[in-house]
């Protein structure tokens, strides 16, 4: 299911697959921001803003699929373990990625590699 996955959150425009800031392992990438990695087998952590949880906080809440975190912060968990779980990891990872969009006529930040992914991952 993961590979499945993995393959979907790569045709969403602007997603790059890098190694992960935050976990061992792979994580998504927009214009050099993770905005998305694996959890676990059946769960996935997305970096949506406060501000579009704050405005879909009511259906995220009613949704148990859905894992909140503290209202200060750019991510959730969902956890998946069937095709309709699927649809609703793309459909915020789409949401996440827009977010994180390089501005029209720029050109996108690649995923940090070498020193200095690893300095983002001593502040995680």
């Amino acid at each position: 299911m993961n590979i499945r996955l993995t393959e979907a959150l790569c045709q969403i425009p602007g997603v790059l697959e890098a190694a992960s800031a935050f976990k061992d392992g792979q994580g998504f990438w927009v214009n050099g921001k993770e905005i998305a990695h694996f959890e676990s087998e059946h769960a996935i952590d997305l970096r949506l803003t406060r501000q579009q949880i704050r405005d879909l906080r009511a259906d995220l809440r009613a949704d148990s699929r859905v894992q909140l975190r503290a209202s200060s912060s750019d991510w959730l968990t969902v956890e998946f373990s069937a095709l309709e779980d699927e649809e609703l990891v793309c459909q915020l990872a789409e949401i996440a990625a827009a977010a994180h969009r390089a501005v029209p006529g720029t050109t996108p930040a690649p995923p940090p590699t070498g020193q200095d992914l690893q300095r983002r991952r001593r502040f995680h």
